[in-house]
């Protein structure tokens, strides 16, 4: 069911399947002040030589940029109950008062954004932080509303909002609603009734879950009764040059950059698990943007916050080898989106929220293998944008997810040419150092398989 007008100004929907059972994940971890797998997405960035870098001007020129924002993708203003989703078209008044509830000023100099993004808790809304002194702008949402593909989109949006000269208290307020977006069941026309061969496919789909029982997985470097914390990520970009041969050296051995890392992450997996775990296979899970798939008018940067994402886990054999497992990887990625994988998200996302409402206590051992997610961050961010009276150069982007267990995800993403792994973690279960060893032995993996120096 699509978007209906419930009362003047007051819009709503139910909430879709996928969304319903990955809020279910979320919002566990509530009561303690954090929300499990919630994203942010960052980006540093540089103002021209003719826009004011006085402190009170940038921060007014980021506010009317988060309304635009707002404006343009009506969704990040949306709130969630237990079954469905409402917007509300704001007055001048309102529109002021969720700006202030959802932007905030980082002014204390003392903070990098690690410590930011460590020290986020759970919001009704999408929020944007603007570090003043690193001229760093962070977007925190929760993952039911979006994906990695979704949260460099909004990054993108959002600049391409700072550049603009509307003002936003001159937009026609109330057309936004024709933006909200769709669930990814309905963009998809997956059926409300599921065929046998629908059934089966989710099952298919969902049984792959088994295959994390047993898995190979980093050794504990802290004892189990210890509560998670923050989450912070140890990162390592490569350069262009760098960047340049990795990429030759994957088309040569035809495999893509993705599959590449993927098999460097299995590897460092090995290299950080115990003696008797080596022998174990290693489990992660294939990761799909279903974006590319969705019919028009929905296949575009227009629904960047709308979760349009899917996935299955998939396991590799300890005995294969570094190019195997990568070649492996990649027919994984080549065939994963099928008619079967899209029919069935309904279906999917329904048997997983049964799933979690039956499912025994926790294994003693939580899953720790290093996970994977890619998000292709130059199609959705660039390095410049230019209005009519000013211009911005992004320096950098990130992304990653709260993780409130002891799993670390490793993200892949390739900005201004230059290809960049980022390892995010709980500092309680992790220091910084452990898992910038972790990201080094993924690097290092990946240069000297594809017969690169280790330079």
């Amino acid at each position: 069911m699509t978007w209906s007008k419930i009362e003047s100004g007051h819009f709503q929907r139910p909430i879709g399947e996928n969304e319903r059972f990955i809020k279910a994940v979320g919002d566990r971890a509530h009561s303690e002040g954090r929300e499990h797998w919630s994203i942010t997405s960052y980006a540093s960035f540089r103002l021209d030589e003719t826009t004011s870098k006085a402190p009170g001007e940038v921060v007014q020129l980021l506010r009317q940029a988060w309304k635009r924002l707002r404006f343009r993708h009506p969704s990040i203003a949306s709130t969630a109950n237990d079954d469905t989703l409402d917007y509300l078209v704001p007055t001048p008044e309102e529109l002021e008062d969720w700006v202030d509830d959802t932007f905030t000023i980082v002014q204390n100099v003392q903070l990098s954004v690690n410590d930011v993004i460590a020290s986020l808790r759970p919001s009704r809304y999408v929020t944007g932080h603007y570090l003043v002194h690193a001229s760093q702008f962070i977007i925190h949402l929760a993952h039911w509303r979006t994906d990695g593909y979704g949260a460099f989109q909004l990054l993108g949006a959002f600049f391409e909002a700072a550049v603009a000269d509307e003002k936003p208290e001159y937009l026609p307020w109330g057309l936004e609603t024709d933006r909200l977006v769709p669930t990814v069941e309905e963009a998809l026309k997956n059926p409300v009734d599921s065929s046998p061969e629908i059934h089966a496919a989710a099952k298919k789909y969902l049984s792959t879950v088994t295959l994390t029982k047993g898995a190979v997985g980093v050794a504990l470097q802290t004892d189990l009764s210890r509560a998670p914390s923050g989450t912070r990520s140890a990162r390592l970009r490569f350069s262009r040059e760098n960047t340049d041969a990795i990429t030759q050296a994957c088309e040569s051995n035809g495999i893509s950059i993705l599959s590449a890392v993927h098999a460097s992450t299995a590897a460092a997996t090995y290299h950080f698990a115990n003696a008797e775990s080596k022998t174990k296979p290693y489990t992660s899970t294939m990761r799909f943007s279903i974006r590319p798939y969705l019919p028009t008018p929905y296949d575009n940067a227009a629904v960047a916050a709308g979760i349009y994402t899917g996935g299955y886990m998939f396991q590799v054999s300890p005995s294969q080898s570094w190019i195997e497992n990568a070649r492996q990887y990649h027919h994984e990625y080549e065939i994963g989106i099928s008619n079967d994988f899209l029919s069935s998200r309904r279906q999917y996302a329904r048997d997983v929220l049964a799933m979690m409402k039956a499912a025994p206590p926790p294994s003693a051992t939580p899953p720790s293998e290093i996970d994977i997610s890619f998000a292709d961050a130059e199609t959705h961010v660039s390095e410049i944008y230019k209005g009519p009276q000013r211009k911005i150069e992004v320096t950098e982007v990130s992304v990653g997810v709260e993780t409130l267990t002891r799993q670390m995800y490793c993200f892949v993403w390739i900005f201004r040419g230059c290809l960049e792994l980022s390892a995010v973690y709980n500092e309680a279960f992790y220091t910084e150092s452990f898992v910038q060893d972790v990201v080094r032995v993924v690097a290092t993996v990946l240069r000297r398989e594809l017969g690169l120096s280790s330079n």
